[in-house]
């Protein structure tokens, strides 16, 4: 269906987020998360999967009740959520993976295009197992929110809680095909056509006004401010926080998953087994403006949103704090 094979598309471009700041919403460095990326060295561990196909990278940032985060892409890696845990990590262990395929996770060469979104929940739950838990907290971004939802309707009785950020839609089917394609369209394309913004940031960066004059530095500057702010941020001026692309997205692998996905609907797992979910989303989200896509769940009582004003895809750079305030309650309110 078409809805699916562009939504496939805009998922295996790769999702281009970091983090705020290496300090809280305050802008005051956190005590006891100064050394989080030596955490993350420390901490790593590799996990084999259950076809010995693939080791999965694997590590752990933060103190307290554990929380799995599943990166955005597919493809990508999970270090562009790290500053954006920093307020949590007095009250949470992050486990943190690149899913099979990714930078970290590598399959063997020329096997990218056998990988499919089936293998991404089967992977969640052998580190599940590994993990020793009976039950898993996931937060997912973006592609992420999506094998949440596949991991809940595979494995319901493995999830405790979910928290979905840049949240793809709770159900996708032909019915819908037609209407979210154009949408979705129209979307990226008015994000992606605000020149005088784009124009503000790359005069601030200092950037030749011919292209062709660009160093390759420059040139990678031109692109992140170009074409990666303007989707996943109202803020475009705050591109330097953005990661994108290149050495952090594997594009065969991302392509793959993505093709793989069928229509889905997350809705009769919340009815069978109903379980604390919070969806955080921006009012400018190209995926999903303000989680429309959820207000009738929201409505009916079955998940808690929370919709951030003047924010993108990323919208914890557009507004750390708001994002901050809604993560904590993702994670334990409700």
């Amino acid at each position: 269906m078409r809805s699916l094979h562009l939504l496939a598309i805009v998922l295996a471009a790769g999702f281009a987020c970091s983090a705020a700041s290496a300090a809280d919403v305050d802008g005051k460095a956190q005590p006891g998360v100064r050394d989080v990326f030596n955490q993350v060295q420390q901490n790593a561990w590799y996990l084999p999967t259950t076809d010995h196909v693939a080791k999965l990278f694997v590590t752990e940032i933060g103190q307290g009740s554990p929380v799995v985060f599943l990166h955005g892409g597919p493809g990508r890696d999970f270090h562009y959520i790290i500053d954006a845990l920093r307020p949590q990590l007095e009250r949470h262990a992050f486990v943190l993976y690149d899913q099979r395929g990714s930078v970290l996770s590598p399959v063997p060469a020329g096997t990218e295009g056998k990988l499919t979104m089936r293998q991404m929940v089967d992977d969640l739950e052998a580190l599940r197992v590994a993990l020793g838990r009976d039950r898993l907290v996931l937060f997912g971004h973006s592609f992420g929110s999506l094998l949440a939802m596949a991991y809940y309707r595979a494995h319901p009785s493995h999830v405790e809680r979910l928290v979905l950020a840049g949240s793809l839609p709770p159900v996708m089917d032909k019915a819908m095909s037609d209407a979210y394609d154009k949408a979705l369209d129209q979307r990226e394309t008015a994000m992606m056509s605000r020149e005088d913004a784009i124009a503000r940031a790359l005069a601030e960066a200092g950037l030749p006004s011919d292209k062709g004059r660009d160093t390759p530095r420059q040139a990678r500057m031109r692109l992140r401010i170009r074409y990666n702010a303007p989707l996943d941020l109202v803020h475009v001026e705050r591109w330097r926080q953005l990661t994108s692309g290149g050495i952090y997205y594997n594009h065969a692998a991302g392509a793959a998953i993505a093709a793989s996905m069928p229509a889905w609907d997350v809705r009769p797992a919340i009815a069978a087994h109903p379980v604390p979910i919070t969806v955080i989303q921006g009012d400018s989200d190209y995926l999903d403006p303000s989680a429309r896509s959820w207000s009738a769940l929201a409505k009916a009582g079955k998940i808690r949103l929370h919709v951030i004003r003047d924010a993108g895809h990323c919208a914890w750079i557009d507004q750390p704090r708001a994002f901050a305030e809604a993560l904590r309650d993702g994670l334990d309110g409700h």
